[in-house]
């Protein structure tokens, strides 16, 4: 939060310079937010000579008006803020569209990413984070083809992962209930920590003794246990390079970059389960270069009293901070509803 004192006027000049400006993408000159205020231009003039010395607002030339400066932006995300309450409508609309996800979470986690994407018009993301400790309660393997397996995890607090595996070779399907059967014997129960320390010493010990079907069964253990990585289900990065800060080539490869990679923001929401509440960060505050240009809101999301994952929204920093916070904070009040009751 920055030092720098204002006074009641100055806030409110603020305020109304950034509303405008992202609103408009256009710098903001005296007599706009003179109409406004209903004060005069000379006024507005000279408190916005006050706010750019303070370090708050720019000029691109002599003759232009004003823009914000990241430290604007945190001025009034910090202390001038407030949430801008979603309408009737909009509530209604978020329980429509969930109802639309099915109850596997990963596919929940993208609906929830489109529909943030969708009532912002800027990138959304969502990611769930799978604790260590969850215990695997059991699986439900289903032959596609023989050598293409559909495997279900069911396991504590409610999670449902699906994950297609490739078999080396074919499996007949006479075999698929023994390997279920198998399976379940030998990991029902275990952490994901537990399951994981023992596979490889599993998958040796099959491989000594020649037994197929344990070989077979622990494969596809393997290939369905991908939770090395929290992934982050990103949507609507093309509203992103709709943004007018973004209309150039080089910021159009930047965001491209960003949305491939996404390493940059799975380390801010890493830091997301251990902080609660709504966090923003903004442009130059980031320490990786890639996201400089951006703005990032995000929250986490809690069930049975743990931080299960983040949800969040990926932007310029010229963001509408009051309706993006309203929107984030809806929604994990929203999913954390929809966790709750699929545990049920």
């Amino acid at each position: 939060m920055t030092s720098q004192p204002l006074h009641e006027r100055e806030e409110n000049v603020l305020s109304s310079v950034i509303h405008t400006y992202v609103a408009t993408a256009k710098p903001v000159g005296s007599q706009v937010i003179a109409e406004k205020m209903d004060l005069s231009s000379a006024t507005i003039r000279h408190v916005l000579m006050d706010l750019e010395n303070k370090g708050f607002l720019t000029h691109p030339h002599t003759s232009a008006g004003r823009i914000p400066i990241d430290q604007g932006y945190r001025f009034y995300v910090d202390r001038l803020m407030q949430a801008r309450a979603l309408n009737l409508k909009e509530k209604n609309q978020i329980e429509q569209d969930y109802h639309k996800a099915k109850d596997e979470v990963e596919t929940l986690m993208r609906h929830t990413a489109k529909i943030i994407s969708a009532m912002t018009r800027l990138a959304g993301l969502a990611v769930f984070h799978v604790p260590q400790e969850v215990s695997l309660d059991h699986f439900k393997i289903v032959a596609i083809d023989s050598r293409k397996i559909m495997v279900i995890l069911v396991m504590g607090q409610g999670l449902v992962k699906e994950e297609v595996v490739w078999l080396e070779g074919p499996v007949q399907l006479k075999e698929v209930a023994k390997i279920t059967q198998l399976l379940n014997s030998r990991f029902g129960g275990k952490t994901l920590a537990q399951i994981r320390e023992s596979l490889l010493a599993e998958v040796e010990k099959a491989k000594r003794n020649k037994l197929s079907i344990i070989e077979t069964a622990l494969k596809l253990i393997e290939g369905a246990l991908q939770f090395e990585s929290d992934e982050i289900h990103l949507e609507g990065a093309s509203y992103l390079t709709e943004q007018p800060e973004f209309q150039n080539i080089q910021m159009m490869e930047q965001v491209l970059r960003l949305v491939e990679e996404k390493q940059p923001l799975a380390h801010i929401l890493g830091r997301s389960w251990g902080k609660p509440g709504l966090a923003v960060e903004i442009g130059s505050e980031f320490l990786q270069a890639a996201l400089r240009n951006f703005s990032f809101v995000h929250i986490p999301y809690y069930y049975q009293g743990k931080v299960v994952g983040a949800l969040g929204v990926l932007g310029p920093t010229r963001m509408a901070y009051d309706r993006v916070a309203s929107v984030v904070q809806h929604m994990a009040r929203h999913l954390e509803s929809a966790l709750s009751f699929r545990g049920e």
